[in-house]
């Protein structure tokens, strides 16, 4: 009580005893003090209540207290629009900057308005006691130090590095403002590459698109391309070689999608393998996403997990691995990561080898340039051309066992119609509800009086 503002006693020490008492008074706050210190207290301490691995892996994040950082001023972060062109090569951009800098000749001073301490005491009379006040020096902003700035511009010069990835951030160290309690924020560039009219980018590769015709697809094509830096490409087929139309459902400048995909084996585990986590749930969705990022954050490539009746286990292997290690186990569930090359087949494209971006750590390897080829087929063709096709072609998969001549055969000629116009077009005939014995049912259903009441039973 003798600490106390009203009976003359320091006010900072009376907060101090105050926060002693709240914590040493209440169990989980002394808990958290003996275990991760003051910042513990301030941070809340203690694990991820959403990962379900902390008892495995006895618990999650720890704070243990430490000097604080010297505080920085704000960063700034500027967007700087980069072509294709400048990304492959390399070049170097000027940019004027202008900021806050201390005016060094008047220095830093101290407040004199509150001698440095930043905070002022007012002592108030209130009939027979007295109460002293404390507030944030005005003058200086509770600082206890006053300054002046002045406006300073520079120009920097930013190196766009051969292969930088879109998004990239060049940065400029302590070349924000400044302040004599704080140390100079960054100065940050953010690489926006641009839409190039002829080439796409999907990491270190380049994208095309060319048109060909069916001949070309068949009997081989040259085509010409003036490349980023600008030499000039002449591109052609291998002798005998055929481009084939690109498989229907593929984009090959899909952004990759992270999510794994799985395969599933029924009573079969890997007792084999050691377990490297597990969990007390069977949620295959939530086991899925923990491998991605729970799992993924602790530096653990699950390759396969098994879930039996009560929880799962994980494995860090291979899926080769997994599968020689595979043994019966009835009841329980094994989870397998996809093999990646079970559709590369179906992914294949022509492309130029090294002739893609530079990769951004080692501008000497070079990505790939891919070709998306559309064949452009005639519009129709003769008896004679096509009798004279066929004859230099492979015979048809398909050899009818029937007969035009039959009298049970029906002939029917293809012709060109757009499936959505179709739909709509029979759209209104393929509702159901409106026929006369829904009205029936809505009138009554013959329950009414005189009805027959007829009920059905499945028999």
């Amino acid at each position: 009580v003798k600490h106390h503002p009203d009976k003359g006693g320091d006010p900072e020490k009376f907060k101090e005893i105050t926060r002693a008492y709240e914590v040493l008074s209440d169990a989980d706050k002394r808990a958290k003090y003996d275990k991760y210190g003051e910042e513990g207290l301030e941070q809340g301490g203690g694990g991820d209540p959403g990962d379900i691995f902390e008892a495995f892996f006895g618990g999650g994040d720890r704070r243990g207290g430490g000097s604080k950082k010297r505080q920085k001023t704000k960063d700034v972060v500027q967007t700087l629009k980069v072509t294709l062109e400048q990304m492959y090569s390399g070049a170097t951009k000027k940019m004027a900057i202008t900021r806050k800098v201390i005016d060094k000749k008047k220095g830093v001073q101290e407040c004199s308005a509150c001698d440095g301490r930043g905070v002022k005491v007012e002592v108030v009379r209130m009939g027979p006691m007295i109460q002293q006040m404390q507030s944030q020096c005005h003058s200086c902003g509770g600082q206890g130090k006053t300054f002046q700035t002045k406006q300073e511009r520079e120009v920097l010069e930013v190196h766009i590095q051969k292969g930088s990835p879109d998004g990239h951030k060049v940065p400029f160290r302590e070349m924000a403002d400044e302040h004599p309690d704080a140390d100079a924020g960054d100065v940050i560039f953010v690489l926006k590459q641009q839409e190039h009219p002829l080439f796409k980018r999907k990491g270190a590769d380049l994208f095309i698109e060319r048109r060909i015709s069916l001949a070309e697809a068949l009997c081989g094509f040259e085509l010409e391309i003036i490349h980023l830096d600008g030499r000039k490409l002449l591109i052609k087929t291998s002798p005998g070689e055929i481009v084939k139309p690109m498989a229907q459902g593929f984009d090959p400048l899909a952004k990759e999608e992270s999510k794994l995909e799985w395969e599933i084996i029924e009573d079969a585990d890997c007792p084999g393998i050691d377990n490297v986590a597990q969990a007390d749930t069977t949620d295959v969705d939530n086991l899925k996403k923990a491998c991605e990022t729970q799992l993924k954050r602790k530096g653990i490539d699950v390759g396969c997990f098994v879930v039996d009746g009560q929880r799962a286990y994980f494995k860090q292997c291979t899926r080769e691995e997994a599968l020689a290690a595979k043994k019966t186990r009835r009841g329980s569930s094994m989870y397998i990561i996809s093999d990646p090359d079970a559709k590369k087949s179906f992914r294949m494209m022509k492309a130029v080898k090294d002739e893609g971006m530079p990769t951004y750590k080692n501008p000497f390897v070079h990505g790939n340039l891919f070709l998306i080829l559309t064949i452009e087929f005639p519009d129709s063709l003769s008896s004679e051309t096509q009798q004279a096709v066929a004859n230099l072609l492979p015979p048809p998969l398909n050899q009818p066992k029937w007969s035009e001549c039959d009298k049970d055969v029906e002939i029917h000629t293809v012709t060109d119609v757009d499936p959505v116009a179709s739909f709509h077009s029979n759209k209104v005939n393929m509702q159901s509800g409106g026929e006369a014995y829904d009205d029936d049912e809505e009138e009554g259903g013959g329950h009414g009086p005189g009805g027959s009441g007829v009920q059905c039973h499945q028999q």
